[in-house]
Protein backbone atom coordinates (compact mmCIF):
# COMPACT_ATOMS: atom_id res chain seq x y z
CA UNK A 1 0.00 0.00 0.00
CA UNK A 2 1.28 3.69 -0.89
CA UNK A 3 0.20 6.93 0.14
CA UNK A 4 -2.17 7.70 -1.76
CA UNK A 5 -2.34 11.42 -0.39
CA UNK A 6 0.87 12.76 -0.65
CA UNK A 7 1.48 15.52 -3.13
CA UNK A 8 4.49 13.99 -4.17
CA UNK A 9 2.04 10.90 -5.44
CA UNK A 10 -0.20 13.82 -6.84
CA UNK A 11 -2.64 14.07 -4.66
CA UNK A 12 -4.22 17.69 -4.24
CA UNK A 13 -7.28 20.11 -2.27
CA UNK A 14 -9.47 20.60 -5.19
CA UNK A 15 -12.26 22.39 -3.59
CA UNK A 16 -12.82 24.04 -0.21
CA UNK A 17 -15.64 25.99 1.05
CA UNK A 18 -13.58 27.76 3.06
CA UNK A 19 -10.25 29.56 2.77
CA UNK A 20 -8.17 31.47 5.17
CA UNK A 21 -4.70 32.73 3.93
CA UNK A 22 -3.12 31.94 7.15
CA UNK A 23 -4.22 28.09 7.00
CA UNK A 24 -5.02 27.52 3.37
CA UNK A 25 -6.36 23.65 2.54
CA UNK A 26 -3.49 22.65 0.84
CA UNK A 27 -2.05 22.48 4.66
CA UNK A 28 -4.16 19.22 4.70
CA UNK A 29 -1.59 17.95 2.51
CA UNK A 30 1.68 19.03 3.75
CA UNK A 31 2.62 16.09 5.80
CA UNK A 32 3.12 19.02 8.49
CA UNK A 33 1.73 18.62 12.11
CA UNK A 34 2.44 22.22 13.40
CA UNK A 35 -0.03 23.35 9.88
CA UNK A 36 -3.96 23.11 9.11
CA UNK A 37 -6.82 24.30 7.46
CA UNK A 38 -9.60 25.73 9.01
CA UNK A 39 -13.12 26.41 8.88
CA UNK A 40 -15.14 29.28 8.92
CA UNK A 41 -17.61 29.20 11.39
CA UNK A 42 -20.95 27.96 9.92
CA UNK A 43 -21.99 23.95 9.06
CA UNK A 44 -21.26 22.44 6.77
CA UNK A 45 -18.14 22.84 5.54
CA UNK A 46 -16.50 20.45 2.72
CA UNK A 47 -13.40 19.88 1.52
CA UNK A 48 -12.45 17.31 -1.63
CA UNK A 49 -9.01 15.94 -2.29
CA UNK A 50 -8.27 14.83 -5.74
CA UNK A 51 -5.78 11.61 -6.17
CA UNK A 52 -3.32 11.20 -8.50
CA UNK A 53 -5.12 8.27 -10.12
CA UNK A 54 -7.92 5.73 -9.52
CA UNK A 55 -7.22 3.76 -6.20
CA UNK A 56 -8.60 0.71 -4.04
CA UNK A 57 -8.82 2.93 -0.62
CA UNK A 58 -7.85 1.00 2.15
CA UNK A 59 -8.01 3.25 4.44
CA UNK A 60 -8.66 6.97 5.65
CA UNK A 61 -6.79 8.56 8.47
CA UNK A 62 -7.64 12.31 9.65
CA UNK A 63 -5.80 14.54 12.10
CA UNK A 64 -8.59 17.27 13.38
CA UNK A 65 -9.41 19.34 16.07
CA UNK A 66 -13.33 20.29 17.04
CA UNK A 67 -15.05 17.37 14.42
CA UNK A 68 -18.51 16.91 15.87
CA UNK A 69 -19.26 14.72 12.48
CA UNK A 70 -18.26 13.56 9.71
CA UNK A 71 -19.41 12.02 6.07
CA UNK A 72 -16.61 10.99 3.57
CA UNK A 73 -18.09 10.24 -0.06
CA UNK A 74 -16.23 8.69 -2.99
CA UNK A 75 -16.16 9.70 -6.96
CA UNK A 76 -14.17 8.00 -9.49
CA UNK A 77 -15.37 9.99 -12.50
CA UNK A 78 -12.86 12.12 -14.24
CA UNK A 79 -14.24 14.68 -12.83
CA UNK A 80 -15.49 15.39 -8.82
CA UNK A 81 -18.95 14.50 -9.92
CA UNK A 82 -21.63 11.81 -8.76
CA UNK A 83 -20.02 11.30 -4.86
CA UNK A 84 -21.50 8.28 -3.35
CA UNK A 85 -21.33 7.48 0.35
CA UNK A 86 -18.39 6.20 2.28
CA UNK A 87 -18.70 6.59 5.69
CA UNK A 88 -20.95 8.59 8.23
CA UNK A 89 -19.40 8.84 12.01
CA UNK A 90 -19.14 10.97 14.73
CA UNK A 91 -15.95 12.00 16.45
CA UNK A 92 -15.39 12.14 19.91
CA UNK A 93 -13.97 15.77 21.78
CA UNK A 94 -10.96 15.48 22.81
CA UNK A 95 -10.47 18.72 24.85
CA UNK A 96 -7.93 21.08 23.62
CA UNK A 97 -5.73 17.93 21.75
CA UNK A 98 -6.62 16.89 18.41
CA UNK A 99 -8.20 14.33 17.14
CA UNK A 100 -7.38 11.40 15.14
CA UNK A 101 -9.33 8.64 13.40
CA UNK A 102 -8.83 5.94 11.16
CA UNK A 103 -11.91 4.16 8.65
CA UNK A 104 -11.17 1.36 6.76
CA UNK A 105 -14.11 1.88 3.96
CA UNK A 106 -15.22 -1.81 2.49
CA UNK A 107 -14.96 -1.67 -1.57
CA UNK A 108 -13.96 1.81 -2.14
CA UNK A 109 -12.96 2.61 -5.06
CA UNK A 110 -11.84 6.40 -5.72
CA UNK A 111 -10.27 9.11 -7.99
CA UNK A 112 -11.65 11.93 -5.48
CA UNK A 113 -12.84 11.55 -1.98
CA UNK A 114 -15.15 14.36 -0.36
CA UNK A 115 -15.18 15.28 3.71
CA UNK A 116 -18.35 16.95 5.00
CA UNK A 117 -17.95 18.22 8.21
CA UNK A 118 -21.57 18.61 9.26
CA UNK A 119 -20.97 19.73 12.68
CA UNK A 120 -18.58 20.85 15.53
CA UNK A 121 -17.98 21.01 18.86
CA UNK A 122 -17.36 25.05 18.00
CA UNK A 123 -17.93 27.57 15.81
CA UNK A 124 -14.31 26.42 13.85
CA UNK A 125 -12.98 23.30 13.04
CA UNK A 126 -9.52 22.40 11.84
CA UNK A 127 -7.84 19.70 9.85
CA UNK A 128 -3.93 19.65 10.44
CA UNK A 129 -3.55 16.12 7.76
CA UNK A 130 -5.42 13.40 6.14
CA UNK A 131 -3.80 9.84 4.76
CA UNK A 132 -4.96 7.84 2.00
CA UNK A 133 -3.56 4.24 2.13
CA UNK A 134 -4.22 2.05 -0.70
CA UNK A 135 -3.61 0.84 -4.12
CA UNK A 136 -3.21 2.51 -7.38
CA UNK A 137 -5.52 0.68 -9.82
Amino acid sequence: MIDLSSPLSGAQVVMASSNDAKFPPQNILDGKSDTFWTTTGLYPQTFVLTLSEAADVKTITIQSYNIKDLRIEKSTKENPVEFEDVIETGLESTEGTPQQKSFSPPLCEAKYLKFIIKSGYDHFCAVYKVVVNGISL
